[in-house]
């Protein structure tokens, strides 16, 4: 009924050839019927975008999990620098950083961080065939056939979880130890005080 509601909302739009304020609590009504999204948090105006850039480009912390279903998967660390090379390191976990974002993350050396990456960058086929691509090892806990995808959700074994959203003809068992790619094309670092978006 509701995909029903915003077909037609879609359609009498653009009909009208007029501006239209829908009000939505529901992120995907917002990102399949607006050519702008104001995302909003307690009042306060968080984020004014295309849908695209806030999904591939969100302002902090709040707005990456509030876009994207399963939502944007969080790891709580820190980055240390090695041989001239930057990582983002948690207990478990240990992703080395692109050149490109070591003029925005050096004053992170040795303090705390959030890293982001969505549920479909995290063994992707183009993260799978990256032989540069980081990797995470963890625990499948639960899986969710969703017919042409599953989802994964992992134990990363440092009391932090995340979902994978993978092709449907992989196969993994619940309990299993998984060897996963990471995709780092739409992967960010949010300070982890201010919430705000660093890379």
């Amino acid at each position: 009924m509701r995909v029903q509601m915003r077909t037609e909302i879609s359609k009498l739009h653009t009909r009208l050839e007029t501006t239209m304020i829908y009000v939505t609590h529901d992120q995907i009504e917002a990102m399949t019927m607006g050519d702008r999204i104001c995302v909003m948090k307690d009042g306060i105006v968080q984020q004014v975008d295309t849908p695209l850039h806030i999904y591939d480009t969100p302002a902090n912390i709040f707005v990456a999990g509030f876009i994207g279903t399963p939502p944007m998967n969080f790891f709580n660390g820190h980055i240390e620098k090695e041989d001239g090379k930057l990582f983002f390191k948690t207990a478990t976990i240990s992703i080395p950083l692109p050149k490109e974002w070591y003029a925005k993350t050096e004053a992170y050396v040795n303090k705390d961080i959030v890293f982001g990456v969505r549920p479909e960058e995290i063994g992707s086929e183009r993260a799978e065939l990256d032989p540069n691509s980081p990797r995470i090892k963890a625990k499948v806990e639960v899986m969710e056939p969703m017919g042409a995808e599953t989802y994964l959700y992992l134990d990363t074994g440092d009391k932090s979880s995340c979902i994978a959203r993978i092709d449907a003809h992989r196969h993994a068992i619940i309990g299993q130890e998984v060897d996963l790619a990471v995709s780092l094309s739409t992967a960010h670092l949010f300070d982890k005080e201010t919430e705000l978006l660093v890379v």
